[in-house]
């Protein structure tokens, strides 16, 4: 049996790597290709998704590999059309070839088995049920005659049963915190020499020293003496990004669980496996890429001791604000911690409530103002629009909070334009889009949505599809909405705060009005390039509507706010009328876009209106996944084995 594990890119694979300024870990492969070695199998890896093959580079290598199996890691449902073109190539290559896909875009198993050529999809966390696989397999070399009763017997998988069914075994049994294995980095580079000839590009893993990655104006005035003396010290030194915890212990309505629970990875091999970092990749700066660092107080203690022991220092990109008090980042900024991320999400209690956050806005504004006082930088920057239940009010409800996050922070009114939030198939969300129809549930339809993901950019309006219960023209304003409200609140912050007549002249100055400048400045400078090669009308229109929004934010100043909203409007309405003209399908069907309409089928007792949520005081009832299940009851019930399956698959984690 000869095996090779495959990661699969999220972008198209003709993105050439050397346009890549870093190298990302296929996390997923290395921790199953330990399991499998543990379990007397071994396999090549093969990391298309860093090396970004051309498409005869891929097919001279899978020729060279003559695989007997082929692990498919696709992280994320945006990695769908290289899958299908990846398995069509394999199959071409090889008819007899084992096909697997892992990874989150599991969660589409019914999309995957019937439009690709893939022969099984693994459900949840892949190490187990792949070694499983692998003993099927051996005792069945031949996928022509399948054992659909060996089949049955593995949990944690998708397959077409012996009655031309999707079957979910249900989600796979996970290995222990405790045996969780660190990446064996070695087995990733080796892999990169056997399939591109040699290891730059493996070496991008480890990024030049920085304080962080995030801009200043992301982060304000929290650039602090002790870490700009620390960065001069280690200046020749790496970034790396590692894994230190798997799951979260959160349920939010628009995220992909993927694995269940929250389990943390052994301490007692941390240090070696840091010193093998520092010694051998000369890394002097950690970024922590959990998904909810800090749920285990302990052990997130145990880290940081070491890390300061290390003489490192590190940063960490996700994480809950219930999970960190005052003492907690003292403590962490004590042993050389510089930065922490939270998810936000939102500035409205009601919708924090609809995705099941359950955090309170004090709780987000105490953590923020925490990490001011224990000198920690953090970027309230991450919060997400367009949620079902959003309306005008909770728009300007998160503005305001941003506003207030930022003017706290000591950073500047110009407040970036935040995501559109994106139903992810294995979510509350995908499922409740699917309820109200705006992302079809045949598999012609939930195909062309995946199709659409691999494209999809958060920030682009145009992108979005509409979950709320207003129509698209309302939800375009809202994003302009966000930012000019935000600005707004920011300036009556100023005004009303508990300072002198000077220094609140001098901070909407700097604050507003420098600012505003010097970010059109450097737009111009980016942009600059862009303008030699367009005609005089293209540089018109590019050179006006940044002056435009120039001189609608300096009119924050003055404008009183109920002029101020009615010109944006005004601004976002015409803005949208070119959209709507250039985008909207007047003759054949529109989907997945800002114009989708819902379904014309009654969906109106199916959706979160006010109403709906004005029904109940009860936080859990008003969550997404709440309504979700309440919605399912109107409906007809699942009957056959494939419709409970796919409800597995549906309920995810």
């Amino acid at each position: 049996m000869k095996v090779l594990m495959c990661s699969v890119p999220v972008s198209p694979i003709e993105q050439l790597a050397q346009s890549q300024e870093e190298a990302w870990q296929p996390v997923g492969i290395l921790r199953v290709l330990s399991f499998m070695e543990e379990n007397g199998y071994s396999s090549d890896i093969y990391d298309i998704d860093n090396i970004r093959p051309s498409y005869d580079e891929l097919i001279k290598n899978f020729k060279k590999a003559k695989p007997t199996v082929v692990g498919l890691s696709a992280v994320l449902s945006h990695c769908y059309s290289n899958v299908k073109s990846i398995s069509k190539i394999l199959r071409e290559l090889f008819p007899d070839v084992w096909i697997i896909v892992g990874g989150n875009l599991s969660a589409s198993a019914n999309v995957i088995l019937r439009k690709t050529e893939a022969d099984v999809c693994v459900v949840g966390d892949g190490e187990i049920p792949f070694v499983k696989l692998l003993d099927y397999i051996k005792l069945h070399p031949t996928r022509r005659e399948l054992d659909y009763k060996g089949l049955h017997q593995i949990k944690g998988i998708a397959f077409i049963d012996e009655n031309n069914q999707i079957k979910v075994t249900g989600n796979a049994d996970q290995v222990p915190g405790k045996e969780l294995p660190y990446p064996n980095l070695e087995r990733q580079r080796e892999g990169m020499v056997k399939f591109s000839g040699n290891d730059d590009i493996f070496y991008k893993l480890f990024t030049p020293y920085e304080r962080s990655d995030l801009s200043d104006s992301m982060i304000g005035d929290q650039i602090y003496p002790e870490e700009i003396e620390f960065q001069k010290k280690h200046k020749d030194k790496k970034i790396y990004r590692i894994h230190l915890s798997r799951g979260c212990v959160a349920r939010c309505t628009f995220c992909q669980r993927a694995t269940k629970g929250y389990r943390v990875y052994p301490l007692q091999h941390l240090e070696s496996h840091i010193m093998e970092l520092k010694n051998k990749y000369n890394v002097g700066h950690l970024k922590i890429y959990d998904e909810n660092f800090g749920s285990n107080r302990q052990h997130s203690y145990e880290i940081a001791r070491l890390i300061k022991k290390l003489d490192m220092n590190w940063a960490v990109q996700n994480a809950r604000v219930t999970s960190f008090t005052y003492e907690d980042l003292k403590f962490y900024k004590e042993h050389n911690m510089t930065f922490t991320q939270f998810g936000i999400e939102s500035g409205s209690q009601k919708i924090l409530d609809i995705i099941e956050k359950k955090v309170s806005l004090n709780n987000l504004y105490d953590t923020i103002e925490n990490c001011k006082k224990a000198r920690v930088a953090t970027n309230p920057e991450n919060m997400l629009l367009g949620m079902p239940g959003e309306t005008k009010e909770t728009v300007i409800e998160s503005s305001k909070f941003t506003a207030s996050l930022r003017h706290l922070l000591g950073m500047d009114w110009n407040v970036h334009g935040n995501p559109m939030v994106i139903a992810i198939p294995g979510t509350p969300l995908y499922e409740y889009c699917q309820q109200i129809g705006v992302i079809g549930k045949t598999l012609d339809e939930e195909e062309d949505y995946l199709i659409k993901m691999a494209s999809l950019d958060a920030k682009n309006i145009l992108d979005y599809v509409n979950k709320t219960d207003y129509s698209a023209k309302e939800v375009h304003y809202w994003t302009y909405l966000f930012r000019y409200a935000a600005k707004k609140a920011y300036v009556n912050l100023i005004i009303g705060s508990n300072t002198s007549l000077k220094n609140k002249l001098l901070q909407l100055y700097t604050k507003c009005i420098k600012s505003t400048i010097l970010n059109q400045i450097a737009n111009y400078k980016a942009r600059k390039k862009k303008y030699k090669n367009i005609n005089i009308l293209q540089k018109i229109k590019h050179l006006t509507l940044p002056a435009l929004h120039f001189f609608l934010s300096l009119s924050i100043l003055l404008a009183p706010k109920e002029f101020l909203f009615f010109f944006i409007k005004r601004y976002a309405n015409l803005k949208f009328y070119f959209l709507e003209k250039k985008y909207k399908v007047k003759n054949g069907k529109q989907i997945h876009n800002l114009f989708t309409p819902q379904s014309n089928y009654k969906v109106d007792n199916l959706k979160l209106t006010e109403s709906r949520i004005s029904n109940t005081d009860r936080a859990i009832d008003k969550s997404l996944r709440s309504i979700v299940m309440e919605n399912r009851k109107k409906m007809d019930p699942a009957r056959t084995e494939e419709e409970k399956s796919l409800q597995i698959l549906a309920q995810a984690q």
